[in-house]
């Protein structure tokens, strides 16, 4: 693999990635979440709409056939059903326990990735594996000793929201590497199909809504590195279960800031737990 050609795009995802997920956790944060999902949505399609205008590429974004069009709307699908699994717990779920849940994406990506594209680990890599199940469940007792709103709920939904996001990088892999679809292309569409997916629920589910500043930016950082992100798993023969390892990288960033922008409480816990996270997705990456 050539890690020249997508190593800047992937860090440059991942520092968007955890950006993207503070102004997540303080938009939906005690809110409703359909009518945040679609403002969300909205203004990163919005603003990537701006960009492919004003850069000439719009006309190449909408030649594409029905057949791909079939595609992209699975992909809009999945993620919609992601996301949404995902605000559910960031309502009440502390984000020092919601961001490392998200970070063991690589470890159900990379369990696609053994059966689907024959990417299997080895046994250096399963120990990996096992330090990222080892954080999953001392994040999952830190959860219950904190007593959040949610408590058990919140938590699965977090880690259902997590696995669909796996689902999706893989399927990732399938758009661009199968089907030969150009990142921008899948990145439009799929924001596209999903703002429209979240308007109808948003429109009669949004009581107690608040409109938050974050929200846009939620939205624009969110395309911002899933642009980064697609440009990268573009690249012929990139491994997507590496990809999405050196991605989560974020949540170091995103586990300190958040931490202290949020005042929650049992940081030392949780940074014994990010540690066995982060010590099995280095083992990951490097073996």
């Amino acid at each position: 693999m050539n890690f020249d050609s997508w190593l800047l795009w992937i860090l440059s995802s991942s520092v968007a990635l955890s950006v993207y997920d503070l102004a997540k956790k303080a938009s939906v944060k005690g809110n409703s979440v359909f009518p945040t999902l679609f403002i969300t949505t909205l203004s990163g399609w919005a603003a990537l709409t701006v960009f492919l205008l004003f850069s000439g590429k719009m006309p190449g974004v909408l030649s594409v056939s029905c057949g791909d069009v079939a595609l992209l709307s699975i992909k809009s699908c999945i993620v919609a059903s992601s996301w949404t699994a995902t605000y559910l717990a960031l309502r009440t779920l502390p984000i020092t326990c919601a961001a490392p849940i998200r970070a063991t994406g690589p470890f159900w990506t990379l369990l696609g990735a053994v059966f689907l594209f024959s990417e299997f680990p080895s046994a250096v890599q399963g120990i990996g594996m096992a330090l990222v199940l080892a954080g999953c469940v001392f994040f999952s007792i830190s959860a219950r000793r904190e007593r959040a709103s949610g408590g058990f709920k919140a938590v699965a939904l977090a880690f259902t929201g997590t696995v669909l996001g796996s689902c999706s990088a893989l399927y990732d892999k399938h758009l661009m590497q199968g089907a030969s679809l150009a990142p921008a292309v899948v990145l439009w569409w799929f924001l596209g199909g999903m703002a429209i997916m979240y308007a109808v629920p948003a429109l009669f589910m949004h009581d107690g809504f608040k409109w938050r500043w974050t929200m846009p930016i939620t939205g624009i950082f969110l395309a911002l590195s899933d642009a980064c992100y697609f440009t990268a798993i573009a690249v012929p023969d990139a491994q997507i279960s590496v990809l999405s390892l050196v991605r989560r990288s974020s949540i170091v960033l995103t586990f300190f800031i958040g931490g202290a922008l949020f005042r929650e409480k049992d940081i030392r816990r949780k940074a014994m737990a990010l540690a066995a996270i982060l010590a099995g997705v280095a083992i990951l990456c490097i073996f």
